[in-house]
């Protein structure tokens, strides 16, 4: 399996008009003093994923298009066309493989094509292609138009709040957690109901909010400052806790001298827990493997299999891996269940995965070495060094591993 790796790359936005990148202490951007979204849009300028215009001026109240906002969103989240970040939405083999496996779990099939987009730039540039693979785009949102995106067409609040979920995994409750509850706009009652929830998870999450008259005015055409706050606010929620001086290990807890780092792992530490990223523990793991299965283990068993649409994670194993699996034994036997609602499992997460630049993370408890791990409870299953800032995942592998 191809590990996901990624890189920051900075690159300009906004790419209907030439832009240019203003140095990090400065952005220079003229016709932002005293805007309600100053302090945002600088922050999104230095730190490199928009740029203002070549007269340095931003132009806050002008519109955004609905191409310029997705590749805006991606860009902001590390998914760039060609980057390592991104190279798995990028494969068509493992499309096949998350879509075949982990799609067929969930009733999902192979996304339609959007018609009207072949020659845009946003295809051409390699975006569209992220953009659904990934999720950030569904096709079924516009049956309605004949599966046309309309990629030039000024992009709503609306759907603003859809795309933010889907980049912060917060899918699973916007369709959930929300029936019959109310927005708490004064505009809720215009409202559609399958539209409440996505704004209620993306105002819970700090990404939106309302106008001072109180309503959120969702078919408003969103403005180029509530686009770029809206992308960074959601950065920020997303960005909580992270510390790239956090060091991932791998354990065999069989054969503790056997221990893999786990490359290109970011780590979060939110309300005392730490998260890591599934994706990259299961492939590290696979270096456990004996080297006459290693090979076919990477090409042919995708572990964590992603559901893009309902945003569902299905992992197939054929070891026990207490922190993950619930124990089956069976080839490809796992379990499934929401991003956000891990399902059937013998250990079940402590809280919801959270998503950071497109790797679903898994919230572990700490403990301390001396503790005991009897029974592989989860919330032991991690050990925390602060004094080197080391994370070691324990795992333990079963037939084809070595010992």
């Amino acid at each position: 399996m191809r590990k996901w790796i990624f890189h920051a790359v900075i690159i300009g936005l906004l790419v209907s008009l030439p832009v240019v990148c203003f140095a990090a202490n400065d952005t220079g951007l003229k016709d932002l003093k005293g805007h309600w979204s100053q302090a945002q849009v600088e922050k999104a300028v230095k730190t490199g994923w928009i740029n203002g215009y070549p007269d340095k001026t931003f132009r806050p109240e002008g519109t955004i298009t609905r191409a310029e906002f997705t590749k805006m969103a991606l860009a902001a989240d590390r998914l760039i066309p060609r980057s390592e970040n991104a190279v798995l939405y990028e494969n068509d083999s493992y499309v096949y493989n998350h879509k075949s496996r982990g799609g067929s779990e969930f009733g999902e099939q192979p996304q339609k094509g959007l018609l009207d987009i072949s020659d845009h730039w946003l295809t051409k540039q390699g975006w569209t292609k992220i953009a659904l693979n990934y999720g950030m785009l569904v096709s079924d949102d516009y049956a309605y138009s004949g599966y046309k995106f309309d990629p030039d067409k000024p992009i709503t609040r609306y759907e603003m709040a859809i795309i933010m979920d889907r980049m912060l995994g917060l899918v699973y409750p916007a369709n959930e957690n929300h029936k019959d509850e109310s927005t708490g706009f004064t505009d809720d009652a215009n409202m559609k109901d399958w539209q409440k929830g996505y704004v209620i998870e993306a105002y819970n999450a700090g990404v939106l909010q309302g106008y001072p008259d109180g309503a959120f005015h969702g078919e408003k055409t969103a403005t180029r400052a509530e686009a770029v706050t809206m992308v960074q606010n959601a950065l920020d929620y997303m960005e909580e806790g992270v510390d790239s001086g956090i060091k991932v290990e791998i354990m065999d807890s069989s054969h503790p001298e056997q221990t893999i780092t786990v490359a290109n792992a970011t780590a979060q530490i939110i309300d005392g827990k730490i998260y890591v990223p599934l994706e990259r523990c299961y492939a590290a793991e696979n270096r456990f493997l004996r080297p006459d299965l290693r090979q076919y283990m990477e090409q042919v068993l995708v572990v964590a299999n992603w559901a893009p649409v309902q945003q569902g994670l299905v992992v197939h194993r054929n070891v026990t891996t207490p922190l993950f699996t619930p124990g089956a034994d069976a080839y490809y036997q796992g379990f499934q269940g929401s991003i956000h609602l891990l399902k059937g499992n013998r250990y079940p997460l402590t809280a919801p995965v959270r998503m950071l630049y497109g790797h679903p993370m898994a919230a572990l408890i700490p403990v301390n070495r001396d503790e005991s791990l009897t029974g592989f409870p989860l919330s032991s299953s991690v050990y925390w060094n602060p004094e080197t800032k080391t994370v070691t995942v324990l795992m333990k592998p079963e037939d084809g591993m070595m010992s």
